[in-house]
């Protein structure tokens, strides 16, 4: 049964709608009777401050949202999991296919802020039947969440079109709830993109996002309300250090909690916003909680999810969140119900505890060294030598990484390049501390499967990966001490890189990453070894 609280707002919404105006008949056929940059401060420069001359009081939610999922039953639900992706699957660009699981929906009462809640043990996820697209640039998403385990991209909801398709083969459109790779600090954010637009620093770069810039953060197992309201407003993002446009932005402003915490526009932009026409264009109209095409799982509760035809007023976003009861304690289900495949005999991977790292041995033969045994290389602060990466040859380079363990991020990375230099030159794109005469880079990869280009108007950069894993856990795990072995091979301004990872249990894993460059067609193409939060050592460089 939902709260008193909840039921009396339900009335008022209803009484007001003759003032308030409403969104039309509902038609979503869900529950309606009642889930980069690499920059790692979060000194942006940007005002995130609130205009408190006048409060904020509750108002009446439109009567009729655009979709609704209560979870008092299991109406516009279907459990699926992430299966091996078939011979002849439509999604080209996903890592799974996701198909109808033996996975019993659960929802659990008095665990939750309204009434019943969902809860995902981690080996499922749900997909939103009967999914209504938002007409235009003005809407919406608003959901409460409980995460037990944090994980870098993990999904809690996610809509988009075309979800698990190659952009090089049909345009890409999505928003995903999760935690970002490069600060734990700035969870939890909306992550999003259109391929179609270039609003994702041009092709490949960092995608627009946003979240709460405060240093307010949600842990694991708290009750949270987040509510992301895009406005409408289109602007373009302008790189603050050269003036040249990097995509256009749809306004967008994030509340956590029922709070303001920062209100992407025009005026208060840098990187942060949203893409244009995430729901718009052709395509399956998909729509997941806990789950996607590529990551790793959501384990949590969701309750009270919401999407709206319309932008709601901060008044409105506050009564969303005073219609929540967080309960004093809650308690996780178990689950012994049928599972998929061998789910049921894979125990949940948990992350190696950073501070239970020993010091790295360290090999007197290696031909350069970065960082130190205890793990420690700040972003930027130590490279290798430059090697030429040719036509027609293959240039492999063998090497022993550490992480730390703290990121996906903390391990090696490989850069690309027009310059030729010994390891005491320091390359830097920061021309301040940069040691290399003409230094230009073509591209950043690192070990994770994600890069960047230079990020400038016409750039071709772009990259794609694939990858032999699919516990992103375990892969870090591993990546602690792993020898690698990472061969280039060069097409015009095209390279692409194999890498190798042979951990300390003797599992191999690999991934392959084919990255356009700017590079002239025949000129030179050097890579570099830098790295992050790990320990690093060059064994061996070599091109024929």
């Amino acid at each position: 049964m939902k709260k008193l609280l909840a039921l009396v707002l339900a009335l008022l919404m209803v009484l007001s709608l003759a003032a308030c105006g409403g969104n039309g008949d509902d038609t979503s056929g869900n529950d309606t009777s009642k889930d980069t940059s690499t920059d790692t401060s979060n000194d942006t420069g940007a005002d995130t401050s609130e205009d408190t001359s006048a409060p904020v009081t509750p108002e009446a939610l439109p009567a009729n949202p655009l979709n609704y999922w209560s979870f008092e039953d299991t109406t516009g639900l279907t459990a699926v999991f992430q299966d091996d992706k078939a011979a002849d699957s439509p999604n080209d660009g996903a890592t799974y296919d996701l198909n109808p699981s033996k996975h019993e929906i659960m929802l659990v009462d008095g665990q939750g802020p309204v009434g019943k809640c969902l809860y995902l043990d981690g080996k499922y996820g749900v997909r939103l039947d009967n999914l209504v697209a938002p007409t235009d640039d003005t809407y919406t998403v608003s959901f409460w969440y409980n995460a037990s385990r944090l994980s870098d991209y993990t999904p809690s909801v996610t809509m988009g079109r075309n979800l698990g398709r190659d952009i090089a083969n049909a345009t890409v459109s999505w928003f995903n709830v999760t935690r970002g790779n490069w600060d734990q600090t700035l969870y939890p954010i909306v992550w999003n993109r259109n391929s179609s637009i270039s609003t994702d620093q041009l092709e490949g770069g960092v995608f627009p996002w946003t979240g709460a810039l405060d240093g307010q953060t949600v842990g694991k197992q708290e009750w949270a309300l987040i509510t992301f309201v895009v406005d409408g407003g289109r602007y373009q993002y302008v790189d603050e250090a050269t003036n040249a446009p990097m995509g256009e932005r749809v306004g967008c402003q994030f509340y956590l909690n029922g709070e303001l915490k920062f209100d992407a526009n025009a005026e208060n932009k840098y990187y942060q916003g949203f893409a244009p026409e995430i729901f718009a264009g052709d395509g399956t109209l998909e729509g997941y909680i806990g789950i996607n095409y590529w990551d790793s799982r959501y384990k949590g509760f969701i309750d009270e999810l919401y999407v709206f035809d319309e932008a709601l007023t901060p008044g409105q976003v506050l009564t969303l969140y005073q219609q929540g009861n967080i309960p004093a304690s809650f308690t996780e289900p178990t689950y012994e119900g049928p599972l998929d495949g061998e789910e049921s005999d894979v125990p949940e991977t948990q992350p190696i505890d950073p501070a239970t790292l020993t010091a790295a041995p360290v090999d007197d033969s290696a031909i350069d060294k970065l960082g130190t045994p205890d793990r420690v290389l700040a972003w930027w602060t130590d490279n290798t030598a430059s090697f030429p990466v040719e036509e027609g040859k293959t240039t492999t380079l063998t090497m022993k990484n550490y992480s730390n363990a703290t990121n996906n991020w903390c391990n090696f990375s490989l850069a690309l390049c027009a310059n030729e230099f010994d390891t005491d030159a320091f390359a830097s794109g920061d021309a301040t501390v940069n040691t290399v005469d003409g230094y230009k880079e073509y591209a950043v990869q690192r070990a994770d499967a994600f890069g960047w280009g230079p990020g400038t108007e016409g750039s071709v950069y772009a990259a794609t990966y694939e990858m032999s894993w699919t516990d992103w856990v375990d892969w870090l795990n591993k990546m602690t001490d792993v020898d690698v072995t990472v061969a280039l091979t060069r097409a015009a301004n095209v390279v692409t890189i194999d890498y190798t990872f042979t951990a300390a249990d003797g599992t191999v894993m690999t991934e392959k990453a084919v990255v356009t460059t700017d590079a002239p067609a025949d000129g030179p193409i050097y890579v570099f070894v830098e790295g992050e939060g790990a320990y690093i050592e060059l064994l061996s460089a070599e091109t024929k």
